[in-house]
């Protein structure tokens, strides 16, 4: 697949995952990462970033929520339609072996990190995973089909814990202790996509627990290959595109602008 023009593929099926959240699936077999990405561009519409993952070889997944303008169009789109898409780009998560390992994810930010656990081997793995209320839940039962122990966490306590992602990362760490490295002891690293806040917050956690954590970055992209600095983040001059979208969570936590505002398609600081 190549960086600078996009590869149109067909959508060969979408599948509604939860209240505007649906997921498109392609045949194509590529390498990429887990936690990398691909520019996803829609003919006569606009080119977006979108995170992939995968269950099985041959194929690729895009998940989507219907939030803006374009998002909304790309769910619209029905099996057969042609999509353009260019990549992978940017850098992926670790990929462990026999750890005890974390996943944290909220909303459709779930998605990069099933395709990191499909990918851990032998790996002893807890998937936390949020959302606002059931109804917009994503990616339960794939996880627990990879034989993740899952713990759920909703603002209004329709589904599983009514509390923070957050809350539910630091109760784990707090049983299991400090970093060991033996697969039955302690935490060896926790891994996280979604909300800017949240992820600010696992850092933080890890940070004080000793634990190392790599967090899912998202900017405003534009190019996907560092050229044109849409996305390179102040005062650090990080570019997410091509250092990220993985970050350490100590390394985040440096940043100026992590987890208090983001600048949109024409520069402005949009504060979380």
């Amino acid at each position: 697949m190549s960086e600078t023009l996009p590869t149109v593929y067909e959508i060969q099926k979408v599948i509604a995952e939860a209240d505007g959240i649906k997921t498109l699936v392609f045949k194509g077999n590529f390498d990429f990462a887990p936690g990398q990405f691909v520019m996803v561009w829609l003919p006569r519409v606009e080119e977006k970033p979108y995170g992939i993952w995968r269950t099985k070889t041959g194929e690729f997944r895009i998940t989507v929520s219907a939030i803006g303008e374009f998002s909304k169009k790309l769910t619209s789109q029905k099996v057969g339609a042609p999509v353009g898409i260019r990549g992978p780009f940017g850098r992926g998560f670790s990929v462990l072996k026999k750890k005890k390992v974390v996943l944290v994810g909220g909303g459709f930010g779930v998605a990069p990190l099933l395709g990191l656990a499909e990918r851990l081997e032998h790996c002893e793995v807890n998937f936390i995973i949020g959302a606002r209320s059931k109804k917009f839940l994503f990616g339960e039962k794939y996880a627990a089909k990879m034989g993740a122990k899952v713990s759920i966490a909703t603002d209004d306590g329709s589904r599983g814990t009514q509390c923070f992602t957050t809350d539910l990362l630091a109760k784990i760490l707090e049983k299991q202790g400090k970093l060991t490295p033996q697969i039955s002891g302690g935490v060896d690293a926790v891994f996280s996509c979604g909300p800017e806040l949240m992820l600010q917050k696992v850092a933080q956690i890890c940070q004080d627990a000793k634990v190392p954590s790599e967090l899912s970055l998202e900017r405003m992209m534009k190019c996907g290959i560092g050229v044109c600095g849409s996305c390179a983040m102040d005062d650090s001059g990080f570019c997410v595109c091509r250092e990220g979208p993985i970050i350490e969570g100590e390394r985040a936590l440096k940043l100026v602008e992590f987890g208090k505002y983001r600048r949109d398609s024409v520069g402005e600081r949009i504060e979380f």
